[in-house]
């Protein structure tokens, strides 16, 4: 009990000491508002990005999607092998996978090929996505006019399409594209009634457009031309709810595999897309420690203003020093009481520097949004607070030491009379 009052009261010393001489104090604290805030700044300012980086990643691509697709090639002794019992997917398939799978945020099936549209004697080679209703949750497809097919319309084969606006701006010849929402196109020869066109691609290139065309599932044998080896080769997609549940709906789709295919590893290929986050977060963590390792400088150089303005006040202190150890401090009081006056500078330049950090990565994030014309607000997460008050406070100590420990093996007759 007696050792904690005494290291309150040598902790009040050292405050005090603080409140008495608010100029020495304010130029000491300088140093770690501008680490601090550097430090939080970048955090701030990174996480956001990379919150951001992630997003458009997760909506562009299939970092989140389980693939699974049928085998039909071998690679034996140096050349490729046809399989010919490799199992070719349903739509049924489809549904069994996610009443087995209820971690799945959706599932679907998708098809690809390739097909002639026709309309009012205009006729274009097209690619053709066939799938489930679910395919939008897959991909980004933006309808610009009319709507997607319902899960309804998928499952009982009705004739609709949906365009890309390249096509349907093809198609209608001059007119607006989104006028073809109602008509009737021929796909194949067969009569298909488009029921949405998609907005423009900002990245398409006109002098040599790309022609989509989406249809259920259902329709492969109306809409494509049967493959060489007579059977279509559709592939199951399930979306993981974040990125981190990507791995274990992997773990979840091969065990399905495994409970309904002999030998499914040489028959079925699962991937997953995980590369491309995986990279880009890399270089995120290395700017980050790049950007990190500059803003330690300015930590040291704080940590520095913290030992030299202790110094001084170790020598302009002197008499106070010897007089508090001729009435019973002893070292450790001394040391305690200097060693709090470092501390303290150190977590009052971090309290300001949090706030000022947090005004600066506002700030840039602000800058950068009107910049670039994205949406990036800054991330002042847990981790990033606790990392500038730990390195804040280790600085503080670390520079307070060598004061603190001069100031506790002074003399105390000397000490008194020194001037």
């Amino acid at each position: 009990m007696n050792n904690r009052v005494a290291l309150a009261a040598n902790v009040m010393v050292g405050v005090d000491a603080l409140r008495i001489h608010p100029l020495r104090t304010a130029l000491s604290v300088a140093g770690i508002i501008i680490g601090s805030a550097s430090l939080v700044a970048t955090m701030a300012v990174s996480d956001g990005m990379m919150g951001f980086a992630r997003g458009q990643i997760e909506q562009e691509t299939s970092v989140q999607v389980v693939t699974v697709g049928s085998r039909t090639m071998s690679y034996q002794n140096g050349r490729f092998v046809p399989i010919t019992d490799y199992p070719v997917f349903t739509p049924a398939d489809a549904e069994r996978l996610e009443k087995a799978i209820p971690s799945a945020a959706a599932v679907t099936m998708s098809l690809g090929g390739r097909a002639m549209a026709r309309y009012r004697g205009v006729e274009y080679d097209v690619s053709v996505s066939l799938g489930t209703a679910q395919m939008p949750e897959f991909a980004k497809l933006d309808i610009g006019a009319g709507r997607f097919f319902s899960p309804i319309e998928a499952a009982r084969n009705a004739p609709v399409v949906i365009l890309n606006h390249a096509l349907a701006r093809e198609l209608a010849a001059g007119r607006d594209p989104f006028s073809l929402v109602g008509e009737q196109i021929q796909v194949r020869q067969r009569v298909r009634r488009v029921i949405g066109v998609l907005v423009r691609d900002p990245f398409e290139e006109l002098d040599d457009p790309s022609f989509l065309l989406i249809a259920p599932i259902r329709a492969a044998g109306a809409l494509l031309d049967p493959p060489p080896g007579g059977r279509f080769t559709p592939t199951l997609q399930l979306k993981a709810p974040t990125v981190e549940a990507v791995l274990p709906l992997r773990d979840a789709t091969i065990d399905w595999l495994a409970s309904r295919y002999v030998r499914w590893r040489e028959r079925v290929r699962v991937t997953v897309g995980l590369e491309m986050l995986a990279e880009m977060e890399q270089a995120i963590l290395l700017t980050k420690l790049f950007i990190g390792s500059l803003v330690g400088i300015s930590l040291l150089v704080g940590g520095i203003g913290i030992m030299n303005v202790l110094l001084a006040s170790v020598t302009e202190r002197t008499r106070e020093i010897g007089i508090r150890k001729a009435v019973g401090a002893r070292r450790g009081d001394i040391r305690t009481q200097f060693l709090a006056e470092s501390v303290a500078i150190a977590v009052a330049g971090t309290g300001i520097g949090l706030v000022l950090g947090l005004i600066l990565a506002a700030l840039v994030t602000a800058v950068i949004s009107r910049m670039a014309g994205v949406g990036v607000t800054p991330v002042l997460s847990l981790g990033t607070v606790v990392l500038a008050i730990v390195s804040s406070s280790v600085v503080g100590l670390v520079f307070g030491t060598y004061p603190a420990r001069r100031a506790a093996e002074l003399a105390p007759i000397e000490a008194i009379a020194h001037e």
